[in-house]
């Protein structure tokens, strides 16, 4: 034991685990603002969905502990107290934190499969704070195991997301991920019910994107390979401007501690160079996402259908506005 499970703050004790779950939780909402905006979704909307899917997941954990205590102390003999608690809380609470998305998307719009992607790779970081916490409070090989997995998968996955994935890929994914992680690790009463529950629930989503965007565009050939050739130039271009940009940050400028530590003036140029490097290169990198999606449909045969209703895009933005993976509809999604 690395960890003590409780910490002292003079007469209180405080559950080691809950400080573990609180960082964890700033790191989850971290992950979702970086990977929405990089998505391209709004700061502000989609930190609404944040906070209710935040408040939905605590009022499913809640509601779960007091019937959990309520069977433990009436209903001894029922078989939920068989099953292992920890597995079926977070089971409940995941799926309390995944139901809001369904309303905001169709409310505004957005591509659910992107919304899950997005949720599932916090939850992936998320899941490596709570595992890593109980194995330096229980030094349980199981949790060190699905601490270094789980980063493992999270890495790989981050490393080709938005363009080598389609959109709802990763939500799949991770469901099977999480199918296997019970499987393996988590054996006790009721385990196979939730490991194949996930296993229903990531097929059942890759069905359901299938069925919806099984329709193909037929563009003319020589269009599409226009479009082709015109996508990988811009690819060129933003990620040479990429590189440019990084290095023009006056932050990783040899010699600035020594030059600017004690002058307020060029210390505040400093910072304001920095805030304008910082929002173009985030400009960048968002247009280097829409192509690289873009050119991964034209590569699956799904250029030109609009990620959010599979409806086709017009010919006429897509000549506009190559990168589109929207139709003019559902822009505010892309």
């Amino acid at each position: 034991m690395l960890l003590s499970e409780n910490i002292n703050f003079g007469l209180v004790r405080f559950p080691t685990m809950y400080l573990v779950l609180a960082m964890g939780f700033v790191f989850w909402v971290f992950v979702m603002w970086y990977e929405a905006r990089k998505d391209g979704f709004d700061d502000e909307r989609f930190l609404d969905l944040v906070v209710v899917s935040t408040v939905v997941a605590v009022l499913f954990y809640y509601l779960f502990g007091r019937l959990y205590t309520y069977v433990s102390l009436y209903r001894p003999n029922n078989p939920l107290l068989s099953v292992n608690y920890e597995v079926t809380v977070s089971f409940v609470t995941l799926l309390g934190a995944f139901l809001p998305p369904f309303y905001f998307s169709g409310k505004r719009r957005w591509s659910l499969f992107r919304v899950f992607d997005i949720y599932s790779l916090a939850f992936g970081f998320f899941l490596v704070f709570i595992s890593l916490g109980r194995y330096l409070i229980t030094n349980s090989s199981n949790h060190l195991w699905v601490t270094v997995l789980t980063l493992a998968f999270y890495l790989g996955v981050l490393r080709f997301r938005g363009y080598r994935f389609v959109s709802g890929l990763i939500f799949s994914l991770f469901a099977f991920y999480l199918g296997i992680i019970v499987l393996v690790f988590f054996k006790s009463p009721g385990y196979l019910l939730f490991s194949g529950a996930l296993f229903i629930i990531g097929l059942s989503n890759l069905y359901y994107r299938s069925k919806k965007y099984m329709n193909t565009r037929n563009l003319p050939k020589e269009f599409v390979e226009l479009i082709k050739r015109q996508l990988v130039k811009k690819e060129k271009e933003l990620q040479k401007e990429q590189a440019n940009l990084i290095k023009e940050d006056p932050y990783l400028e040899k010699g600035r501690t020594d030059s600017n530590s004690e002058y307020m003036d060029e210390a505040i140029l400093e910072d304001t160079r920095k805030s304008v490097t910082d929002a173009q290169l985030s400009i960048v990198q968002t247009a280097l996402i829409e192509v690289k999606r873009a050119l991964a449909a034209i590569k699956i045969g799904k250029y030109g259908i609009c990620e959010v209703c599979g409806e086709p895009i017009d010919k006429a933005r897509l000549k506009a506005y190559p990168q589109a993976t929207t139709c003019l509809e559902h822009a505010d999604g892309e």
